[in-house]
């Protein structure tokens, strides 16, 4: 006899948490729904109400989406915080571009489905940075900390300011010109 019953507060609770992980997760490796109900053996309805938060999921369920996502079964429920790593200002990998207008420092490259790395950009006033396309599907998402940055694709371009951000598809000329000294930006590259 099952001693423990949850209360409705922790169904609810628990219906949002496996709702959110499974989406994402999901998202991650890149699946339609369609695809991810497939290959877990059960009705792309259900799956689409599980998202929803609308589903009572059973163990049998949620075993069958953790075998087809290749997860442990406790990351639908909740997954484990990620690992705390520090990372000094100044410290990392640097990439420095050839006329020493850029420079690069990685702050983290993860891979869940895409690729993504984090780069600490320190840019000198001057003329522009062109950028050669990066592989189809290359997103770029720059975010101004100081200074003045004009950075898009050719052709559209935008001037920020600290705070502003601008996303755009990266697998097309872009160019990175800094408009004022000591201007910074936190860059995100997510690869297709």
């Amino acid at each position: 006899m099952l001693e423990d019953v949850p209360t409705d507060q922790d169904m609810v609770a628990l219906r949002a948490r496996v709702a959110a992980n499974v989406s994402a997760l999901r998202a991650r490796s890149g699946r339609s729904l369609a695809d991810l109900s497939m290959a877990a053996g059960i009705g792309k309805s259900t799956l689409h109400a599980i998202e929803a938060g609308d589903a009572n999921p059973g163990i049998e369920t949620l075993w069958a989406l953790a075998r087809a996502l290749g997860v442990p079964f406790g990351h639908l429920l909740d997954p484990p915080g990620p690992p705390i790593r520090v990372l000094r200002a100044g410290q990392g990998p640097v990439a420095v571009s050839e006329d020493e207008s850029m420079r690069a420092h990685l702050l983290a490259s993860i891979a869940h489905g895409v690729r993504v790395e984090l780069y600490d950009l320190d840019l000198r006033e001057g003329p522009a940075r062109d950028a050669e396309p990066h592989g189809d599907g290359t997103v770029e998402h720059v975010l101004v900390t100081s200074g003045r940055l004009v950075v898009g694709p050719v052709g559209g371009m935008e001037e920020l300011g600290p705070g502003d951000l601008i996303t755009f598809p990266a697998d097309v000329a872009h160019r990175y010109e800094a408009t004022e000294p000591g201007t910074r930006a936190v860059l995100l590259l997510e690869y297709a």
